[in-house]
């Protein structure tokens, strides 16, 4: 009698067949055997608007759909599940709790990146020594910005452990932390001065007027919206009578989906009504009263009306800032600018703070709020309160 195929391990697939359905598209399929013991049928397609010659693509869907479904749970977590399964485990968590699909892409190809560093050692090997070795590593082969983000993914990994009792305490604690060599500078707030100067710039900029930057730009100085916020903006959203516009989504590009709008902001707090200032509103209407573009109801879609890209209008930015006269400043300067106008405005950071969709008030006055200023407001307290008077 002839010996049958040898079982599959729990977690184990066998061997992977591809079929050619024509038209560039294949199918992958194969057995395997879940954390249930029951072995299935698992296949996948390549995805749509993507060419596979030779089903590689589906492949490739088909064992990211393994890795996936292999993860285990928090309740099967011991001292000797891999960190490769166990950060699995902690983005699909991330996932499931409606991470941004640009944060998860992110992290995403930072855990790719740290697997080669650590992926192998086991939970109950993951000592500090051995994180902070495998961070060093990652900072020097890739920078310090995805050392911070693998400390992060290893962090919250080994979160799920110690609740799941496999070890007594989180060693990412004992890492050392990661710093640049040269600290990033940030975005640089404009003066009101630079305020008023470049909305002239903009109205007479023929490259702003050709591709639409002129109110974009102009309701940025405005409310001090993200990027992805201001696109996302639908004429729905706009209160007249009220003088508000509501934030209620942003554009974001999701892996394999393209361009989407989504019901979500960066944080809680960033899905907000804020005030406008009359020079946004009389933009407003002037642009209301113009033909409108596609189907979607968006205030600043692209030119087939469709969603606008946030990098591409990034790179539009970028390329005419010289010109008006701001070659440092970034689309996030703006959100810079309006904090500190309000700090100076002797407003306080909670209103700054609600105004931009911080959850924190720390964020909006640490990051935010220009630092390094000199306060002649204190001379003048001090010469009040302190100085002697000689008459």
């Amino acid at each position: 009698m002839a010996a049958g195929r040898p079982p599959l391990r729990i977690g184990q697939h066998g061997k992977i067949t591809r079929r050619d359905l024509g038209g560039g598209v294949w199918l992958a399929h194969c057995r395997f055997r879940d954390t249930d013991g029951v072995v299935r049928r698992v296949e996948r397609r390549t995805p749509a608007g993507r060419r596979d010659q030779h089903g590689k693509v589906a492949e490739r869907e088909l064992l990211d759909h393994l890795d996936a479904r292999r993860a285990p749970s928090e309740e099967d977590v011991t001292d000797a599940t891999t960190i490769t399964a166990l950060v699995r485990t902690y983005l699909g968590r991330l996932e499931e709790e409606g991470r941004s699909a640009a944060t998860m892409d992110t992290y995403r190809f930072a855990a790719g990146k740290l697997e080669s560093k650590i992926g192998g050692v086991r939970v109950g090997e993951a000592t500090a020594g051995r994180i902070d070795t495998a961070i060093r590593a990652m900072a020097k082969a890739h920078g310090p910005t995805m050392a911070r983000q693998a400390k992060t993914i290893l962090r919250g990994a080994l979160g799920i452990a110690v609740i799941a009792g496999a070890v007594d305490s989180n060693p990412v604690r004992d890492v050392s932390p990661i710093k640049s060599k040269t600290p990033p500078k940030g975005a640089r707030p404009l003066t009101a001065d630079e305020l008023r100067a470049l909305l002239v710039a903009l109205g007479e900029s023929e490259y702003c007027a050709a591709n639409d930057l002129v109110d974009p730009i102009t309701l940025l100085i405005a409310t001090g919206l993200r990027r992805s916020e201001l696109l996302a903006l639908r004429w729905s959203d706009v209160d007249d009578e009220a003088g508000t516009v509501t934030v209620s989504g942003k554009v974001v590009r999701a892996k394999g989906a393209g361009l989407q709008r989504v019901q979500a902001a960066k944080t809680a707090a960033g899905l907000r009504t804020i005030a406008l200032p009359l020079f946004a509103l009389e933009a407003l209407k002037r642009r209301a009263d113009e033909p409108q573009l596609g189907q979607l109801g968006v205030i600043f879609p692209s030119t087939s009306g469709t969603l606008r890209d946030p990098n591409n209008f990034g790179k539009q930015w970028r390329k005419v800032r010289d010109d008006l006269g701001v070659p440092e400043v970034t689309t996030h300067s703006f959100r810079k600018a309006l904090a500190t106008l309000i700090d100076e405005g002797g407003l306080s950071a909670r209103v700054g703070a609600d105004h931009l969709g911080h959850r924190h008030v720390s964020m909006t006055m640490d990051r935010y709020m220009s630092r390094g200023r000199t306060h002649t407001a204190v001379a003048d307290l001090l010469d009040s309160v302190v100085a002697v008077n000689d008459e």
